[in-house]
């Protein structure tokens, strides 16, 4: 059965950690190193064995990505909160939190026939589905509505309401795939250490 598998967790402290991460990173921050422990959390939970991080590169749009393309991942980060999703499907997650958005940059986010939603929400669900294509910030935003986006993949687009800050989860996959089992999870910061001691 297809599957994708998306935790949420608060940003740490992990300078104390050594957490595995790809050698292509040229600068590792806190989110990417709480990015990839997350990933290899998933990865044995659901497979039982060791992520082999050597496994991982970027493609030529600078997507990370399996080798052996049976499995995808996507991550991304907020101000406070970093996600991380694993499927047997390919897929594009992001992360937002609340703020105030320049109306020069909401023209270039926005398109005329976008829905009625917040545009956090919007810059959102666009995010992913940019990551889901591995184009990035290639995608012109404005070029596109969100209806034409829930055509060509499935979408899943959440809103949690955290300590009066809202957390917008977008998780885009391949349309084709309709037998599929979903799971959205926060992970308590403890969790992952307890992991990353034990393994």
């Amino acid at each position: 059965m297809k599957h994708t598998n998306t935790y949420i967790v608060k940003k740490f402290d992990v300078s104390k950690y050594n957490i595995n991460v790809p050698k292509y990173y040229n600068i590792i921050k806190d989110e990417t190193k709480i990015s990839y422990l997350l990933l290899s959390y998933i990865y044995y939970n659901k497979y039982n064995k060791r992520l082999d991080i050597s496994s991982i590169y970027k493609d030529k749009n600078g997507k990370p990505i399996f080798l052996d393309n049976k499995l995808y991942f996507n991550i991304s980060h907020s101000k406070n909160y970093v996600t991380c999703s694993l499927s047997n499907t390919n897929i594009g997650v992001d992360l937002e939190e609340d703020r105030i958005i320049k109306d020069t940059l909401i023209n270039k986010i926005k398109n005329k026939n976008d829905i009625d939603l917040d545009i956090i929400q919007i810059w959102n669900i666009k995010e992913a589905y940019s990551k889901y294509l591995g184009i990035g910030l290639k995608l012109d935003f404005s070029k596109i509505s969100i209806n034409e986006i829930k055509k060509n993949i499935n979408l899943i687009s959440n809103i949690y309401n955290l300590k009066n800050n809202n957390l917008y989860l977008s998780l885009c996959y391949n349309i084709k795939e309709n037998d599929i089992q979903n799971n959205i999870n926060f992970i308590d910061k403890n969790e992952l250490i307890k992991f990353y001691e034990l393994t």
